[in-house]
């Protein structure tokens, strides 16, 4: 029978995983659940409106204050930049409205109110199932890296990071009623990484209810002028 954790083990479980492998995770301020826009219904209230124009959103990350911003002046070329359908997909690169039966499709209020409500208390995580290479054009803040290429069968090390999600290996067999809750994304409805990273995991046994699809990802993310980061942020 599983043992459970006190609150926190989780996430500081996979900030040593993460941070063996160079990708990087912050820890959030408390504070933020209740800074945080992000509509009825999620428990949260406005917090800040800086002019006409920009909405946003402090929170504390590694110890630096950080926000969601959104605002009515866009980029194409940062638009574009997430724009990458697949040759072999051709003619249409469209991925499905859902990534599998049981997962749900969330947007971006949901995205924010993950971050808020989950992220910031060290029980989950938002996740970019892009390669290193692609999430350096730019990336959501709070969002952590496990590309979708290291959740392969033929991985070694793919038991340690089921471990690191929260899963524990019991007689040989990998038992998920203690894995973190999850929001995958990649560049967006042009690209299906994301849904073959939750295939992936539900393949090695992770629950669909604790899988959630951002089917926007950073291509309606910038389209909707909400802010990014890069590795030098």
């Amino acid at each position: 029978m599983p043992i459970s954790r006190p609150r926190g083990t989780k996430r500081a479980h996979i900030c040593q995983y993460v941070a063996r492998h160079d990708w990087g995770i912050g820890t959030f301020s408390r504070n933020f659940a209740t800074a945080l826009a992000v509509g009825a219904g999620l428990g949260t209230s406005l917090i800040a409106q800086a002019n006409a124009n920009v909405i946003k959103a402090g929170f504390t990350i590694g110890g630096v204050e950080k926000t969601f911003q959104q605002s009515q002046s866009l980029n194409s070329e940062d638009i574009s930049a997430f724009h990458n359908p697949s040759a072999v997909c051709a003619p249409l690169c469209i991925a499905p409205l859902s990534a599998a039966a049981g997962v749900q499709t969330v947007g971006e209020r949901e995205v924010i109110g993950f971050v808020a409500d989950v992220v910031s208390q060290g029980n989950g995580l938002l996740i970019d199932s892009r390669e290193p290479e692609d999430r350096a054009a730019g990336f959501i803040p709070a969002s952590v890296n496990v590309p979708a290429s290291l959740v392969q069968a033929d991985n070694p090390f793919l038991t340690d990071i089921m471990h690191a999600l929260g899963a524990r290996s019991f007689e040989g067999t990998l038992n998920f009623s203690d894995a973190m809750p999850l929001i995958i994304f990649d560049d967006g409805p042009s690209t299906s990484v994301a849904s073959g990273l939750i295939t992936q995991l539900i393949t090695q046994g992770y629950p669909a209810d604790k899988l959630s699809y951002y089917r926007g990802g950073m291509l309606v993310w910038t389209a909707l002028g909400l802010n990014t980061e890069d590795a030098k942020s």
